[in-house]
């Protein structure tokens, strides 16, 4: 009898030790964000409060954020750090351009909206193309003066290559919106 006593008390401290051990999905984005690390990107958990009526996109975004800082300014100038534009990988009122399923995010209101989106329509056929070199899903993206930001899913076709290839290709998108 005592020979169950021990048993059970072996199990329970295997099953809580085994359950410590991180699953495979874990262990697969520890190596694609530590890959990444290692490329120059920096990584960052981040939440997104959308704002639905303006934009029509309903659900907060939740996720990781790879970022590209851009070169610095020159010594002395300020740097800046505005922002240019914003999809996100969700449907929403302002999708010039863009396949179904995502929408831009931010553009002004006002006298300056039908230009930002004329400019924004411009850009979609270029930045689609970039993103669909990903094999991975958008969760969103920022491009700001001074960095770069990709929210991507994080499927298991994803890789930081990919991700840095993706982010040095809109450094030239955002260096034309800048000049």
């Amino acid at each position: 009898m005592t020979w169950l006593v021990f048993v059970a008390v072996g199990l329970m401290l295997f099953g809580s030790i085994y359950w410590l051990k991180p699953s495979a999905r874990d262990q697969r984005l520890a190596d694609l964000r530590l890959s990444a690390i290692r490329a120059g990107l920096q990584i960052r958990q981040q939440t997104f409060k959308v704002d639905s009526a303006r934009s029509g996109v309903r659900e907060d975004i939740t996720a990781t954020g790879y970022t590209l800082m851009l070169p610095a300014q020159p010594h002395g100038e300020k740097p800046r750090q505005a922002l240019l534009f914003r999809v996100v990988g969700q449907t929403g009122w302002e999708t010039a351009g863009l396949p179904d399923g995502w929408a831009w995010h931010d553009l002004p209101a006002g006298k300056d909206h039908d230009r930002q989106l004329a400019a924004a329509e411009q850009l979609a056929p270029q930045l689609v193309r970039l993103l669909s070199s990903l094999d991975d899903g958008l969760v969103m993206l920022e491009v700001f003066e001074n960095r770069i930001t990709l929210f991507p899913a994080e499927q298991k076709t994803a890789s930081a290559e990919k991700y840095l290839k993706v982010l040095e290709g809109l450094k030239s998108v955002a260096d034309g919106l800048k000049g």
